[in-house]
């Protein structure tokens, strides 16, 4: 699984791998060690299974315990929009958004999560810094939000399995200065797949 986190366009990441399980002892072997790396550390740990090359905007995470590989892809074209828009600061966490250009977009389609969607916001909260503070830089705010966006507790890992390392977390936060100095401090954090992929199901755990 990756978490792609800055505002580079979505052809800045790295091509995605797959794991390809050759024989029953490879496959036993890889959901080991996948239960091992889950059950000893947090979800959002720092291995993948994909060792490609990632863009500074990737960050990698351990993929689910069981990776059951990605499912047919329900239409062989990109969705359109067929609800109206919302703007982000009004779109509640668990929303499924059909159709997601990019985490910097200003509003988007929001739909049931039964349908086949694009994206969904699994967290969004407020930076702690004071109006005060200075500007720390988007590679500082990068990090501090990928840490939020990724805390235990937040992604549904049974979700992530069905769709295997192919999914990815997007981050928005105020990444000039010049939105640090007007005080904003919202950040939103969303799940989608690398290859667009459209998704169903809700990607927040139950709590």
């Amino acid at each position: 699984m990756r978490d792609r986190r800055s505002p580079a366009s979505p052809d800045g990441l790295s091509r995605r791998g797959w794991i390809v399980l050759v024989a029953a002892t490879a496959a036993a072997a890889i959901v080991l060690l996948s239960v091992a790396a889950f059950a000893g550390g947090s979800p959002a740990g720092h291995a993948r299974a994909d060792q490609t090359a990632a863009s500074p905007s990737s960050h990698p995470l351990d993929p689910a315990p069981t990776p059951l590989g990605l499912p047919p892809r329900p239409t062989h074209t990109p969705p359109v929009a067929t609800v109206p828009e919302q703007p982000v600061g009004s779109i509640a966490t668990g929303a499924c958004l059909q159709v997601f250009p990019s985490p910097w977009a200003n509003a988007y389609p929001v739909i049931d999560c039964a349908s086949p969607h694009i994206a969904q916001v699994i967290s969004q909260g407020t930076l702690p810094q004071s109006a005060s503070a200075p500007f720390p830089g988007a590679q500082a705010l990068n990090t501090q939000v990928g840490d939020l966006c990724t805390a235990p507790g937040i992604l549904d890992w049974n979700w992530v399995a069905v769709w295997n390392e192919d999914v990815q977390v997007e981050l928005r936060y105020p990444n000039s200065a010049a939105q640090w100095a007007s005080g904003d401090r919202a950040y939103e954090c969303f799940v989608d797949t690398y290859s667009r992929h459209e998704l169903t199901g809700t990607a927040v755990a139950a709590h």
